[in-house]
Order: C-alpha cells, then structure tokens, then sequence
C-alpha cells in the first residue's frame, strides 16, 4: 500500500515526545511491513513564532511563508532522523526533489515546498503524484465535526462526509499560520483525484494504526460521489 501521513506541526514541541516516538514507530512498522511511506509535517508553534515576529516586524505574506516553510523542515528533519536508515536523509524542497527520494525506496519526510501552499495542500499534491491509495490528516481532533469543537460544546463528530459537505463546513483565513483542518487547495486536488482521504488525531496515534490496518469505524472518511 501506497500511504502520505500529513501530521501537524502542534506535535512537534518538547511535551509530546513520547507522541513523536509513537508516531515514528508506527511510519517503521508500516515501512517494514512492505507499505510505500511519505510523511509531510507541519511547522507548528516554532512556525506560528516565527510568522508572529515578522509580520510585527512588517514581512510580506510570502516571506512569512518562507518562515513557516523552513520551520516545517526542521520538524521533517527531526522525524527523518528518529526514523533513521529508513529514512531518505534530506528533506525535499520541491516536487523533483520529492520524486528522487520516493525513487530511493525509503520513506520520504517533506515540510513545506513553496509560498501559499499549506502542508496540507503538499500532502494532497504528493498523495495525488504517487496514486498514494490512502491520505492521512492528522490533526488535532478526533475528525471532522458539524462545527468548531474547540468553541461548541454540542459539535458532533461525522464519521463520513461527502466533498461538498466538507467544503461547507470549512472556513478558515487563508494566511500564513493560519491553516487548519484543511484548505481550498488541499481539498481540490482531493476532489479532482478521487484522493482516499481520512481525518484522525495526531495525539492519538493509536488511530492512524487503526485506519492503515483499515478500520473505518476511526476518524472521518471523506466520500467521493
């Protein structure tokens, strides 16, 4: 099996190193298993830092970006070294890149690629480019819900959801820092190819192993009509 894991940056900070660990022996026994492995990363808190500093300090959108991108490489390189041999050594900084290392056999650990593209919209592009048969959110929730868990207390959890209704449901800034569950461009490469995509929770990697092993009563699966 062909898989991307995108995990967001929110794990990668100094309380959650047992969550990293987890994370990276799940990738090796999904590798050592015979699975196809990409991994994309966020740049979480060090990005969001970053990108707070330089746009008081009066940095355009797309150097802000350039922040956050180079933040979600560090955060690569570090799941990349946990990884180890496993691992293709460097990060790619473009698709070419990207293409070189997935050739190598071993899981490919990617941050951002470039300017106005979250790393939710490189997860999808990657899934798109190898044909991955299964994309991986990662997230901080459990899934997809009815609406913003962290502000209603009666948000419900929806186990499927077709494209339409998870365009409906999103709605977010599309700025730098500012990406969450996931944006216009990651969802339209999803729809133009069909992409089978699954939301789960980062902090529970218990559940990225249950939906690789298939199970589908986890997380919230995005139907294709």
């Amino acid at each position: 099996m062909k898989v991307v894991i995108k995990i967001t940056g929110k794990v990668f900070n100094e309380e959650y190193t047992s969550i990293i660990k987890e994370l990276a022996l799940i990738i090796k026994h999904r590798y050592e298993s015979g699975d196809r492995v990409a991994v994309v990363v966020g740049g979480g808190s060090t990005a969001r830092k970053y990108i707070s500093m330089g746009r008081k300090l009066g940095v355009n959108n797309s150097l802000l970006d350039m922040l956050g991108i180079e933040a979600s490489r560090i955060n690569a390189q570090l799941l990349s070294y946990i990884l180890q041999d496993i691992s293709y050594p460097s990060i790619p900084r473009n698709i070419n890149e990207f293409l070189n290392a997935w050739a190598s056999g071993k899981v490919v650990v990617c941050g951002g690629l470039q300017p106005a593209q979250s790393t939710n919209a490189v997860a999808a592009l990657i899934a798109e480019i190898v044909n991955a048969d299964l994309l991986v959110n990662a997230t901080v929730t459990d899934g997809v819900y009815d609406k913003d868990p962290s502000r209603y207390s009666d948000a419900k959890l929806l186990r499927r959801v077709s494209i339409g209704e998870l365009e409906k449901i999103i709605k977010q800034e599309f700025l730098p820092g500012h990406y969450e569950l996931i944006d216009p461009l990651a969802l339209n490469i999803v729809k133009r190819s069909k992409i089978r995509l699954v939301f789960v929770n980062a902090f529970k990697p218990k559940t990225i192993e249950e939906v690789l092993e298939g199970n589908m009563d986890v997380g919230t699966w995005v139907i294709h009509t």
